[in-house]
């Protein structure tokens, strides 16, 4: 008997993810594209999350369960699913958003097309707890460069939502990178590191939901809390912004692109680091707080 690898992978890490976990995962399983494995990782949940997890396991042979025996905090979660994976295609997934059921077909036709696409994934809309529509602004993450340089400036001086991790990406080209760091903001380091190796295509559909709820990241911005959500048990992050200006230079002076376009991106970062010196200090501030 041969084991079947599904073409595409999707993680979805939950921490006490009751209230949306249903829609989220229902969203998911009615897709018109079926052939896919879905890993739930609980990060040690302690509200029903597991009881749901185990259901949909029992009832789809597509879903699999996998439970941390101590929450190792959000993004540690998120590396962990993927590399649970083995589909040639990998996608996120959050326990309180939704998705179009022909997100996974519209993704996957764009990357079988374009095999200089990294990424692609589908215009958001944004909703309360409650389902109600929100007006928030997302200028995306269409970065069609042909220079690999050009697209990780854009990641530098960005600061908006990235949804682009809850489209679809190449697994190989994924595995090339040093996934997600445990500090907040941290994706941006992932995103850097993706845009110099592909493209990033933005289906210009609302094929995605995006919740915004009191119990998000995005609505959180106490270091205590943030510190527990990012770091898990442990509970601990440090100097955020600082290191995130680190790891783009690690990113930068590792690219495999010529020695000018290197310069310009250490420049770029640096000039990012002098606009952003306020934001510096107070990092420093909080951080000498915490350690006294």
């Amino acid at each position: 008997m041969t084991h079947h690898t599904p073409r595409i992978s999707i993680g979805l890490p939950v921490y006490n993810g009751e209230k949306f976990l249903r829609k989220a995962l229902d969203s998911l399983l009615t897709q018109t594209f079926e052939d896919f494995e879905l890993i739930l990782s609980d990060n040690a949940s302690t509200d029903e999350t597991p009881a749901i997890c185990r259901a949909y396991a029992a009832a789809d042979k597509r879903v699999r369960y996998v439970r941390n025996a101590a929450n190792i905090g959000v993004y540690r979660n998120f590396n962990r699913v993927f590399q649970l994976a083995s589909g040639k295609y990998f996608k996120w997934a959050a326990a309180d958003d939704v998705c179009h059921r022909d997100l996974l077909a519209k993704c996957l036709r764009v990357l079988e097309t374009d095999s200089d696409v990294v990424a692609t994934y589908a215009k958001a809309q944004f909703m309360d707890q409650s389902g109600r529509q929100l007006d928030c602004g997302d200028p995306g993450w269409h970065l069609i460069s042909e220079h690999p340089h050009e697209r990780m400036r854009k990641v530098i001086f960005a600061g908006h939502w990235v949804n682009l991790f809850f489209g679809l990406i190449r697994a190989d080209q994924l595995a090339k990178t040093r996934l997600f760091p445990s500090y907040p903001s941290g994706d941006y380091r992932l995103l850097g590191e993706l845009s110099l190796l592909g493209k990033f295509h933005e289906i210009p559909e609302y094929l995605f939901q995006r919740r915004i709820h009191p119990g998000a990241s995005s609505q959180n911005s106490s270091v205590d809390w943030q510190a527990k959500f990012y770091g898990g048990s442990c509970g601990r992050i440090g100097l955020p912004f600082w290191h995130l200006c680190l790891d783009h230079f690690i990113t930068i002076v590792k690219a495999p692109i010529g020695f000018s376009p290197k310069l310009s991106l250490i420049w770029s970062n640096f000039s990012r680091m002098r606009s952003s010196y306020p934001h510096l200090i107070r990092e420093l501030g909080w951080a000498v707080k915490r350690h006294v």
